[in-house]
């Protein structure tokens, strides 16, 4: 696939330098500086917020919300280690808050810590479907780049995105549930 995306796009991109050589000059040109526009201002958004997952790890407060989270956590995955369940519960946390990617190194974590206990292949799969359609209340990743880049009522999408990922979310695990295994 990505051959044949390569394929189309340097085609098309010999085609317009024949036919219009100042217009995809130019494209190239303020696509790239748009693109480095939003990169730089996507790491401003995810380094605050990574900011604040590394302050909430060192105040100690990401153990007290993980320990709110473990009820939770027990239904969803069964039981888990305490780390893993730390950094699952801080990972879901950010994802309900809307800071996908910002909650990557939290999943890796958690993940990790995982992988050195055995039986968590139930908790794995589970723990990638709820990051696959993570429950969002607040997008705030998606309202950030909405009102970056000039949105009139960046707002706009929080009910349809709640409602959107929390079905979305609640059939990912009935599916786990009803189709994975778990290890007694």
């Amino acid at each position: 696939m990505n051959v044949i995306f390569g394929f189309i796009t340097l085609l098309s991109m010999i085609i317009l330098l024949f036919i219009n050589p100042n217009g995809i000059m130019s494209a190239m040109l303020s696509g790239g500086q748009k693109a480095l526009d939003l990169t730089l201002k996507m790491v401003v958004i995810y380094a605050v917020w990574l900011g604040v997952f590394e302050l909430l790890e060192r105040t100690g407060l990401s153990k007290k919300f993980a320990k709110a989270l473990t009820p939770l956590n027990k239904f969803l995955f069964g039981p888990l280690p305490e780390k893993a369940n730390d950094y699952m519960s801080l990972n879901i946390s950010a994802n309900i808050l809307g800071m996908s990617g910002a909650t990557t190194p939290m999943g890796i974590k958690s993940i990790n810590e995982l992988e050195k206990h055995p039986n968590t292949e139930y908790a794995i799969t589970m723990f990638f479907v709820i990051n696959a359609t993570s429950i969002q209340l607040i997008p705030s990743s998606v309202l950030a780049l909405r009102t970056s880049l000039g949105s009139l009522s960046p707002s706009d999408i929080i009910l349809p995105t709640a409602l959107a990922t929390l079905l979305s979310t609640v059939i990912g695990v009935l599916l786990v549930k009803i189709f994975v295994k778990k290890h007694r």
